[in-house]
């Protein structure tokens, strides 16, 4: 009862500090400080030890009720001591003695809120750069440097707006948290039942309308979303059943759902929170963002959509049964989209990012209210809350931790020396460094979240690619989207495993399932490496051409995966398959090469549908 009061106070504390400093900001010190240690001392609340019965529980429940105790009395005393840290000069002013304990029990509170939330993987890699931080001179070769003092990681890392109050907290704050709000709101009050459904009525009697339903429903959630674990579990617990019943097994139920959510990442206008942190590094507008990432998301997903229609139709599996065909009418409910299309228009007509979410929220609150049958009741509005604060601790307190590893990559020079080793590799190819950095982003995948992945991947494959002559946004989306595939990645897959769960399914086969159906978006970032129209830049026809292009080359490269198309493909057609793709994706638009190969794309499919089954037949 005490955590769960806790759990309800702590959470409203929480969203109503945030929604008052949108209209009466503090400073930015002061703001990050609350944001970080409230969000640790959330996790603490909603996810307590389980030390089994007895003492064992019981002390598990002192140790958490002490670990909040502190965390909150970190948020007090950083509200007295914001003054004093705000005029403090780097290197000049002494490092106090209650400056230190900040430090040092400020980063134990942290790492054991991220050892909760997200497991080891991502602590192992915190603790790693913190002991490169302060033992670097015991480093061979190109690695070694003199290390920091304890007084200097303290100035570094818990006295100004760097390290775990830098760039990715204060991202939270200022974008992540209003568009959390408006998921969560836009959800409780029936937006993510009428995606789903929405996405029943379109897919349900087409080939494989049971993997179908959930690619279009995980896109629709997606893009109120952004979460690509609320994503599996919102919509997983609806589409795999359903995907059972239509003839797939558990791990590939599960697999489909997995891949399916993790693109909501990558959908505007939400995307994901490596997103918000990737305009706040770049310094660049979201919109910005979210406008060059429109064309590749689609891509992502028609690239699965047509690698589950050629499997469904080659294996006849898929078919949605007809006693779950029975659909709630979706007419009565599409007020309820108004919502999301105001946060769109904000953002389309150059409204802020936050003031957009913020609209859209007002807007997800009010439509229900228009329709007896939509209406909510207050419970739900109070869960939202509840879920809200719960969201944002899950990913506040990794933010935070990230920040550690970037101060120490970018004060030790680790990065810089990073970029000098990857561009020897790769001997100055764009191509064979390209694949250096896939290889990269998909090994720290295997045990990071997305969000800490992408910053590591920002900070030491980004110089070198803009090095190489990239566009700094295209190399950033790049790394963004290898960074994404950590979330069905073992041995650290958590989407997969959600998925898992919720299918009964064994979790490491579906994560490498879900990684195996990845593929078919693999060759997508290619696309704007080469062709910068894609990201939205060029004019309305050069746009055009190039979109038509990449989801050409995305079809092709589907079929060639598959090797299926209105009948079972011979190697030397999936061969040609294969380099049409390639020739599409790496030649410039509307070049020479480019041309031919679009007409050898089209001569192919007019072959597998037309003039093949003739000359056979003949």
């Amino acid at each position: 009862m005490l955590l769960r009061a806790l759990q309800i106070g702590l959470s409203f504390t929480y969203v109503i500090y945030l929604l008052r400093h949108f209209f009466n900001p503090s400073s930015p010190l002061a703001s990050v400080t609350f944001h970080v240690y409230m969000s640790v001392a959330l996790i603490f609340a909603f996810n307590p030890l389980d030390w089994g019965p007895d003492l064992k529980r019981w002390l598990g429940r002192t140790v958490d009720l002490g670990c909040l105790a502190l965390s909150i009395s970190f948020v007090w005393i950083y509200h007295l001591e914001v003054g004093r840290l705000e005029r403090h000069l780097e290197m000049i002013d002494p490092v106090l003695p209650i400056d230190l304990f900040l430090h040092v029990a400020g980063l134990v509170l942290i790492f054991e809120a991220v050892r909760r939330a997200v497991g080891w993987s991502l602590l192992a890699v915190v603790l790693a750069f913190l002991g490169y931080a302060y033992f670097g001179g015991y480093f061979p070769g190109w690695m070694a440097f003199p290390g920091f003092s304890l007084s200097t990681m303290a100035e570094l890392i818990s006295m100004k707006t760097d390290g775990i109050f830098g760039v990715t907290a204060t991202a939270a704050i200022n974008f992540v948290f209003y568009f959390v709000l408006f998921g969560t709101v836009f959800t409780f009050t029936g937006g993510g039942a009428l995606f789903i459904d929405l996405a029943m009525r379109m897919t349900a009697r087409l080939k494989g309308g049971a993997a179908k339903m959930a690619l279009v429903g995980s896109a629709l959630f997606g893009m109120v979303s952004g979460s690509a674990i609320a994503n599996t579990t919102s919509t997983g617990v609806l589409t795999i059943p359903i995907m059972n019943r239509a003839g797939y097994s558990k791990d590939q139920a599960a697999a489909t759902e997995a891949i399916a959510s993790t693109g909501g990442q990558l959908m505007p206008p939400i995307m994901g929170v490596a997103a918000f942190v990737m305009a706040d590094m770049m310094g660049i507008s979201y919109g910005t963002i979210a406008a060059a990432a429109l064309i590749p998301s689609a891509a992502f997903y028609f690239a699965l959509y047509v690698i589950v229609d050629l499997r469904a139709r080659r294996f006849g599996i898929g078919n949605v049964p007809s006693e779950l065909l029975d659909i709630a009418p979706v007419l009565p409910r599409l007020h309820l989209l108004l919502a999301p299309v105001a946060m769109i228009t904000c953002l389309i007509v150059g409204y802020s990012a936050p003031y957009a979410a913020l609209v859209g929220t007002v807007t997800a609150l009010v439509m229900p209210l228009l329709r007896k049958s939509t209406r909510y009741s207050l419970h739900q509005l109070f869960d939202s809350v509840l879920d809200t604060a719960k969201q944002m601790a899950w990913i506040s307190a990794p933010l935070a931790a990230v920040g550690v590893v970037m101060v120490v990559a970018t004060q030790s020079n680790l990065a810089l020396k990073f970029v000098s080793l990857l561009s020897d590799a790769g001997t100055g190819q764009l191509y064979l460094s390209l694949l250096l950095v896939i290889v990269g982003c998909i090994i720290m995948g295997m045990g990071l979240p997305t969000v800490a992945a992408y910053i590591i991947g920002s900070l030491v494959f980004v110089p070198a690619l803009v090095d190489l002559g990239i566009d700094r946004l295209a190399a950033n989306l790049f790394v963004l989207y290898y960074c994404v595939l950590s979330m069905v990645t073992p041995p650290v897959a958590l989407c997969a495993y959600a998925a898992a769960g919720i299918a009964n399914a064994d979790a490491n086969k579906t994560g490498l399932l879900a990684f195996a159906y990845s593929l078919v978006i693999f060759i997508v970032p290619f696309g704007f490496i080469n062709d910068p129209n894609v990201l939205w830049q060029g004019t309305a026809f050069e746009i055009g051409v190039s979109a038509a292009g990449m989801l050409l080359a995305t079809f092709s490269w589907a079929v060639f995966l598959m090797g299926w198309m209105n009948g079972k493909l011979s190697w030397f057609e999936r061969a040609l398959f294969l380099g049409v793709s390639l020739a599409m994706i790496l030649s410039p638009t509307l070049s020479t090469p480019w041309s031919l190969t679009l007409v050898l794309a089209l001569t192919l499919i007019l072959w597998r549908f037309t003039l093949r089954p003739r000359f056979v037949t003949a």
